[in-house]
């Protein structure tokens, strides 16, 4: 019987609806989940590359054995580095080198590029980066001396997993095994050194040892994941995974709209036939289990088709996705699996359990009069009840993050801009005389039914606004992350120059056609008093190391102010507006430093918003010219080279002591992650499209039936086929113009929370939204009008009203 009945109703559009609805659902949920959990798993062993290990504690000072015993207990794999500064001689060639010390274990995840490949730094030979071979003319054989020691070149180093990207790291590099660092002699008392700890292990080893590990920290050590990463690519990954997360929530939010319209509008079409079955004595018992099985055989239908249809979406997005991903992603665990029927099932309950009450509830009497309508569970008590579900439940989901509340606080305010433009649109409607005839009946029927024209008009508002905010901010965060990599941006730094060479170094770099950026005097200071008061027992990092401080007469470009006045005057310094808020340090404050020769002081006089995504050089504190005289000082620029190694060599042997950083590898790296997300949100987009297209054409569908019966009226009283098709598109045209324009208010107002909150960029507004969407409405909404037209007014349709 319940077969039956489900395959009778199965025939009716009405329940084809609701089946689209439910399978895109899943199939939406399960790909994006699917592909959002293999792609973090990919990105999350990419981070672990990047960082060859899980973990890192960052020390200038060597830490206890105790807690790298007490690492390996728990099952840990550690891997110690040490990075220094000093000098190599090959013969009497001198070049300042940044060593790198690591031990055998080196590296705990990725790749060490060498040539000859497969090399490591044994204890007693050394590898060399490419530079460093050629200015000092050596080869894969000979010695070098670094202080006391001698030892052999085995080899180049080509890339290394953990390189990074610090301006400030002297170059080129020398990579050496830790055994022979006590051999140089060069770490003395007073040394610039860094103590690197790698920890790498299964995640409740690596939570486990973090509890024990961080009571224990002082305020010198710092202990960082990927998450903790606050270059580029860190920055670059988290949005990543915020976009994904954005997709997500707006797929769901769709989703529950297109189910509860078509679930909705399949109900009441069926109020009418359990009149019937009441009037010929259908029991209670038994429209319940038609019912309830009939909903249980549409799910578990749901179920196969949107799961066979999410994975092979799954499928076909890997394949497009191949060129940029990891040549194998790890497997999805069976939690797309869980989310995809699990949210199907809440999304049912939530949106069905009114509209099938109220079908079960059906009086016969409504055989007799078409009014009657059961009244349970009232829709004021009911809605903001099931609102208060769905948001609890996406809150548990998220973690109550800033991202779903800008959603829904862009949701809330186009809900009450689509009350108010309802209510202004028919007022504004009642007013107007047109001349017209089918843009008066379409007038006509929008101030007839203003409940439905406010739900039609909220439906294509939020649709409109969901999509537009999409593609907008995918739009800010792929030009966002050009901007970090433009095409011309530099790729050589120039570190450690002497003052008494910066004329010198112009004018060779002029001979040779190079135009430098700015060039930064670097002065190396600890921040130890804010206003008189000492900072000691500060654990924010900035003020357990030296900041590097500098002197400019122009400001960056780069570096908006947001508070005070530019330039700083003799006696007062502009400040990072980040740190400045960390620290709680205002204008007219006083900071005081401690260098190499002596204390100053200077009063704070503006505060900058300092880009520290960008390959450029920023700095926490600028001071005016002259402020860092008594301080030993060295210089930093960069350039652009893409003409072969002959000028860079003759470079590096007309100035030894300056450090060149090819930052070229480490470009292509993250541009290659950036690449890979990129691809990943063009697909997101193309997910949450088609949610947003199944509401627009299930709010679309609630209307037909009253449509058809008032287009029957309208052709019985000589109205045109023409006319009538006239009369669709102007309706259905003020609803798309109405609805864009709500919809690009809304989509303001989430934009400026996302972009300033979530995703860290400066809030601009989009003038093509109210351009676009209320254009765009109308097209759109006019075309589904004229689709109507043709489908209602085809043939004798119009007249099966009377003859069935």
């Amino acid at each position: 019987m319940i077969a039956r009945w489900f395959w009778r109703e199965w025939r009716s559009p009405s329940l084809l609806i609701v089946w689209l609805a439910l399978s895109l659902a899943v199939a939406c949920v399960l790909a994006l989940g699917s592909i959002s959990d293999r792609m973090e798993k990919g990105l999350s062993q990419q981070s672990r590359e990047f960082m060859a290990g899980d973990r890192v504690l960052r020390s200038s000072h060597e830490i206890p054995e105790a807690w790298l015993a007490e690492a390996t207990k728990a099952g840990l794999r550690v891997n110690r580095q040490l990075s220094f500064p000093t000098m190599t001689f090959a013969g009497d060639t001198p070049q300042l080198a940044y060593i790198k010390a690591v031990d055998s274990g080196y590296p705990l995840y990725g790749t060490l590029q060498t040539a000859p490949a497969g090399l490591k730094p044994a204890p007693g030979s050394v590898l060399l980066a490419p530079r460093l071979m050629a200015m000092l003319n050596l080869k894969p054989g000979d010695t070098i001396d670094v202080g006391d020691a001698t030892l052999r070149v085995a080899g180049e180093v080509i890339q290394e997993p953990d390189a990074g990207f610090n301006p400030f790291q002297m170059a080129p590099r020398l990579l050496m095994n830790i055994e022979d660092v006590a051999k140089t002699a060069a770490v003395q008392p007073g040394s610039r050194i860094s103590w690197r700890y790698k920890f790498a292990g299964e995640p409740n080893q690596i939570a486990a040892y973090e509890s024990w590990l961080l009571p224990k920290l002082k305020p010198e050590h710092r202990w960082l994941g990927m998450e903790d990463e606050e270059g580029a690519l860190g920055k670059s990954l988290q949005r990543s995974q915020q976009f994904l997360l954005l997709s997500a929530l707006l797929t769901l939010l769709l989703a529950v709209s297109a189910v509860a319209v078509a679930m909705s509008h399949y109900c009441r079409s069926r109020y009418d036939l359990v009149a019937i079955l009441k009037t010929l004595g259908a029991g209670r018992q038994a429209l319940r289990k038609l019912i309830i099985g009939q909903w249980l055989m549409v799910l578990g239908l749901a179920t196969l088709t949107g799961g066979a249809v999410g994975l092979l979406f799954e499928r076909v997005l890997l394949l497009l996705l191949k060129p940029v991903l990891p040549a194998a992603l790890p497997a999805a665990s069976g939690w797309p699996w869980l989310w995809a029927v699990g949210s199907m099932v809440v999304i049912s309950l939530l949106v069905g359990l009114r509209p099938y009450r109220l079908l079960l509830a059906t009086q016969p009497l409504r055989v007799l009069r078409r009014d009657v309508v059961a009244r349970v569970w009232p829709l004021k008590i009911y809605l903001p009840v099931m609102v208060a579900v769905v948001v609890a439940l996406l809150a548990w989901l998220m973690g109550g993050q800033t991202l779903l509340w800008a959603v829904l606080a862009g949701a809330v305010v186009l809900a009450l801009i689509c009350g108010l433009a309802g209510w202004l649109l028919l007022r504004l409607l009642k007013r107007l005389t047109f001349r017209s005839l089918s843009l008066r009946l379409a007038v006509n029927r929008l101030l007839h039914q203003p409940w439905s024209t406010m739900s039609q008009l909220a439906a294509f508002s939020l649709s409109f606004m969901l999509l537009a905010l999409m593609l907008v901010l995918r739009g800010d965060l792929l030009s966002r992350w050009q901007q970090q990599l433009p095409p011309e941006s530099p790729n050589y730094f120039l570190i450690n120059i002497a003052p008494e060479e910066v004329g010198s170094l112009k004018a060779f770099l002029a001979e040779h056609q190079v135009i430098p950026e700015a060039f930064y005097p670097i002065v190396r200071a600890r921040l130890t008093a804010i206003d008189g008061k000492t900072t000691a027992g500060n654990s924010d990092e900035a003020l357990n190391r030296e900041l590097n401080l500098t002197w400019q007469e122009s400001k960056p470009s780069h570096n908006p102010i947001t508070a005070g006045s530019w330039p700083p005057k003799a006696g007062e310094v502009s400040m990072d507006q980040g740190l400045a808020t960390r620290l709680n340090i205002g204008l007219g404050d006083s900071v005081t430093f401690t260098g190499d020769t002596q204390d100053f002081t200077a009063r704070v006089t503006s505060l900058r918003k300092v880009d520290w995504e960008s390959l450029r050089p920023n700095f926490y504190f600028i001071f005016p010219q002259g402020a860092l005289d008594g301080q030993p000082q060295s210089w930093l620029t960069s350039f652009r080279w893409e003409q072969g190694n002959t000028m860079l060599t003759q470079l590096n042997r007309e100035f030894p002591t300056v450090g060149l950083l090819d930052i070229g590898a480490i470009l292509r790296q993250a541009g290659q992650v950036l690449e890979q997300v990129s691809r990943a949100l063009e697909v997101m987009v193309v997910l949450v499209t088609a949610c947003g297209v199944l509401l627009l054409l299930a709010q679309v569908q609630v209307g037909m039936r009253q449509r058809h019966q008032e287009l029957v009226v309208y052709r019985t009283l000589g109205a045109s086929k023409r006319m009538l098709r006239a009369t669709l598109w102007w309706e259905f045209a003020l609803l798309g113009i109405v609805s864009g324009l709500v919809a690009a208010i809304g989509a303001e107002t989430a934009l400026g929370m996302l972009q300033t909150r979530v995703f860290d960029f400066p809030w601009e507004p989009e003038w093509r939204l109210w351009v676009i969407l209320p254009l765009s409405g109308a097209v759109l909404l006019s075309l589904c009008g004229g689709w109507l037209g043709v489908r209602l007014l085809k043939g004798k349709a119009l007249f099966r009203q009377f003859t069935g």
